[in-house]
């Protein structure tokens, strides 16, 4: 079954009683077929279908049922909890909570890439945190042995418990991590 192209849009989120909540809209195949609400008190995620006084009711209704039927054929993903490994069948919440994950980490590679312009970052990769030493311009037009040192400083400072630099762009500019 080829895959519905789904798309969250107008996503608002905020730190509720038991978690992140979740405001958003659900595309699916280039039109708004439903809102998604998760109020962030450990409860399922509310839907709301986009039909009330919409001339394409009859679309949305049979996009959300492909989708639907589309999560049907998901395979079980796997999740780690303390020492145990569970399988977990694929639902409308887990795959919208996974599409809300894959948007953050566009975002936050988005800001990465425009951040290695001026700074050394620090982080685990693929982790969710990460530091970062500003030098307020860009590497490039710093003098290479004194931006080669104070790396030198800030790995041995930063370089701990997975910790790496996140920077890609440094070998070009000729620098090396040690």
């Amino acid at each position: 079954m080829n895959a519905p192209k789904v798309e969250l849009k107008n996503v608002r989120t905020f730190q509720g009683h038991d978690g992140t909540g979740l405001n958003a809209d659900i595309w699916i195949n280039g039109i708004n077929c439903m809102h998604v609400y998760d109020g962030a008190y450990g409860g399922e995620f509310e839907y709301t279908e986009n039909t009330y006084q919409n001339p394409k009711v009859e679309q949305v209704k049979a996009n959300i049922k492909l989708l639907d039927d589309y999560i049907a054929t998901l395979p079980e993903q796997t999740s780690e909890f303390g020492n145990k490994t569970f399988k977990i069948k694929v639902n409308r919440d887990i795959f919208i909570n996974d599409l809300l994950a894959e948007k953050e980490k566009a975002k936050n590679q988005k800001k990465m890439v425009k951040l290695m312009q001026t700074c050394l970052i620090f982080g685990v990769p693929d982790g969710d945190r990460y530091s970062y030493y500003d030098f307020k311009r860009p590497l490039s037009a710093l003098p290479l042995d004194k931006l080669q040192t104070r790396l030198n400083v800030l790995v041995m400072e930063n370089c701990k418990k997975g910790v790496q630099v996140l920077n890609t762009n440094l070998k070009e500019i000729g620098l090396v991590v040690n």
